[in-house]
């Protein structure tokens, strides 16, 4: 890793980089997601300590968010960013968006909308929360999600095709 990005321009460097004002505000402060968008006091306190890593190798780093020990930062080096998903104990890239900011947030909203699947979800909650972060295509996300059970299941066996048929719809990808 080159350069940790302070916490103090943390969030103009995501905003600059696209990331719609309600999210980067709301990070960490939205309840209904407190357990999958944390603040970043995690990657403010490990990322130093793994500055061998190969994957943050020549890397800027910007933390966006963290997840427990999962970390979701924008990387940048000279030719590049990307925003990646790592973990703590893991030097692999587990998920990486590219420059595809809404990719990331429709993968919150999807993880959430199916957190709740067993406590009838409304419509009215679920705008809320895409609200918080930003993310302009909650209700078409909800309708494209909010199947009959045995539809739900069947198409949740094949998440990651049915994940890509959703960004498809929803002109994320």
């Amino acid at each position: 890793m080159t350069d940790l990005i302070s916490k103090e321009n943390r969030g103009s460097e995501l905003l600059a980089f696209g990331f719609p004002k309600n999210f980067v505000e709301n990070i960490g402060n939205i309840p209904e997601l407190a357990s999958r968008v944390g603040n970043t006091d995690g990657a403010y306190f490990y990322l130093p300590t793994i500055s061998n890593y190969k994957i943050l190798e020549n890397q800027t780093i910007v933390p966006i968010y963290d997840r427990g020990e999962s970390f979701y930062v924008l990387a940048s080096d000279h030719e590049s960013k990307k925003i990646i998903h790592f973990e703590l104990e893991n030097d692999r890239i587990y998920t990486d968006y590219q420059q595809n900011w809404k990719l990331l947030l429709m993968d919150i909203m999807i993880e959430y909308f199916d957190s709740k699947i067993d406590d009838e979800l409304s419509i009215e909650k679920f705008l809320y929360v895409g609200d918080k972060i930003g993310f302009e295509a909650a209700e078409k996300l909800f309708e494209l999600r909010n199947l009959p059970i045995e539809e739900y299941n069947w198409k949740l066996e094949q998440e990651k095709q049915w994940r890509i048929e959703i960004a498809k719809e929803l002109k994320i990808l």
